[in-house]
């Protein structure tokens, strides 16, 4: 639900309390051993325990339960972290394990009353208390601590950098998500915090994934900053075969944008991604616009080895949005580098129909050609960075705009423009033979020019007539001279 990613921007959470009487021996061998002993067992989902006063609490009631600060981990030490827990209640009802780990000794955390802050919520007695995530604090902006990123319901986490706020959310796997069966909702059963050192810039947390396809475990190493990156490592055990495996998930909103039809809205536009960005194992740059669409759209990108995917929220004006509450122009892009070869397969987007922003609609994921089978082990290694700006800096033009229309006089037909900005592209004039190079799946290619705009971006159009209902995908990028100027343009057309 889309509550889980927009409450992690205001909520607050339980505390823990060190039990230091069960201390034990640890490292992240030691989750990996227990992800494969745990693939070794029979499949058993999380029982729900939150107390009946917490499970119950509305949206806007579980919200206003506050974590006191004074009680976070890491408080009595020198570390520029510190770590603060949100409480099993709402609709995150299963409970997670939570340790720190301080000098290879694993001591179990458990909430505590005292740690929490009910007043607001109009709970009297919280009843039995668990955990059900947590949020790392860092002085990003000053001397004050800011959340720099949270693990709450599932196996969902977002980290954010300096001067962002929460938008699209990453997974820890997906499991046939999209498939005409139900999916698979991996979740992080256990925790380890481990203590950062006096001074450190980062912060590693290992968590222990399960589900009944698999157990996995996650090695999280987390740096602040202008772009707050988290390098994930994962070693995976199947417990049985699967038909799609989604490697790097990522989840986001896409409600409304300049490709959709107006809607009865003050806000132009309303979205926390607006387009899904792809370096290819070849090199090639890949944009595809986001849509709200009528129906289920599962678009796939073959490649082998990809560079890089992601979703990005490329227009970061305010004027574009007109939304201070929500602050669409600060939500960040989730960008994802593979730190090993990850061999064939494809990245997959999947855009669901919304009628409220409050739900996300939109996922992408890498997934391999070959999925791994029952017994098998698979090892992953990426880097994923919450951002502001390009992934890529170099002098290649980037989609900046789509727009799809009507063409007066020809109800068959549509109209499609792609705006292109930035790079070299900016300083070429009018006068330079720029052309636009589109092709098309299906139906009739009627005209396509590149035109430069005032101000100096440029834009292609294409004219098409489709053929009777079959979608038309649209590849488009402007050149000079034989010469990629901009990336590539995709698009599809649906009837």
């Amino acid at each position: 639900m889309r509550w889980l990613f927009v409450l992690l921007a205001v909520l607050g959470a339980s505390g823990v309390t060190a039990l230091p009487a069960q201390a034990q021996d640890f490292s992240f061998a030691s989750v990996q051993e227990e992800a494969r002993r745990v693939a070794g067992e029979a499949y058993r989902g999380p029982v729900p325990v939150a107390s009946p006063a917490l499970k119950s609490l509305s949206y806007d009631q579980y919200k206003k339960v506050r974590f006191r600060s004074e009680k976070a981990l890491w408080q009595s030490t020198s570390s520029l972290f510190r770590a603060e827990f949100f409480p099993a209640g709402f609709i995150y009802s299963a409970p997670v394990s939570v340790f720190s780990v301080t000098g290879g000794k694993a001591v179990p955390v458990v909430a505590a009353p005292d740690m929490f802050d009910f007043s607001n919520a109009d709970i009297a007695d919280p009843g039995p208390l668990a955990l059900a995530g947590f949020r790392l604090t860092y002085p990003l902006h000053g001397p004050k601590l800011d959340e720099v990123v949270a693990f709450l319901g599932a196996s969902y986490f977002r980290p954010i950098g300096r001067d962002q706020a929460y938008g699209a959310s990453a997974r820890g796997l997906a499991i046939d998500t999209g498939l005409p069966r139900p999916e698979e909702f991996p979740y992080f059963r256990s925790f380890w915090l481990v203590t950062p050192a006096d001074g450190a810039r980062e912060a590693v947390v290992w968590a222990l994934l399960d589900t009944p396809a698999a157990a996995g475990a996650y090695a999280f190493t987390i740096r602040p900053g202008a772009r707050t990156v988290v390098e994930v490592s994962a070693t995976i055990f199947m417990r049985h075969s699967v038909s799609l495996m989604g490697v790097a998930p990522l989840t986001s909103m896409y409600f409304t944008g300049k490709n959709t039809l107006r809607r009865d809205d003050h806000r132009p536009e309303v979205h926390d991604s607006d387009g899904l960005f792809m370096h290819s194992g070849s090199g090639e740059r890949i944009w595809r616009p986001l849509v709200n669409p009528a129906a289920l759209a599962v678009s796939s990108f073959v490649d082998r080895d990809p560079r890089g995917f992601g979703l990005l929220q490329r227009e970061r004006g305010f004027a574009q949005y007109q939304d201070l509450g929500a602050a669409y122009h600060a939500r960040p892009g989730l960008w994802v580098e593979p730190l090993d070869p990850w061999g064939e397969g494809e990245v997959r987007l999947l855009e669901l129909p919304t009628d409220s922003e409050v739900h996300d609609n939109v996922a992408a994921f890498w997934a391999p050609r070959r999925p791994p089978q029952r017994g098998e082990r698979m090892d992953l290694r990426y880097r994923l960075s919450a951002l502001a700006t390009e992934p890529l800096a170099d002098t290649t033009g980037r989609v900046v705009a789509t727009r799809t229309g009507a063409l007066s006089g020809r109800p068959r037909q549509r109209l499609l423009t792609a705006e292109f900005s930035g790079g070299d592209l900016d300083s070429i004039k009018e006068e330079q033979p720029v052309e636009a190079v589109v092709s098309i799946s299906t139906g009739k290619l009627i005209t396509q020019r590149a035109e430069r705009l005032p101000g100096g971006a440029w834009r292609l159009t294409a004219e098409v007539e489709p053929a009777g209902k079959k979608p038309i995908e649209l590849r488009g990028f402007l050149r000079l001279r034989g010469e990629a100027l901009t990336e590539t343009w995709t698009y599809v057309l649906r009837p």
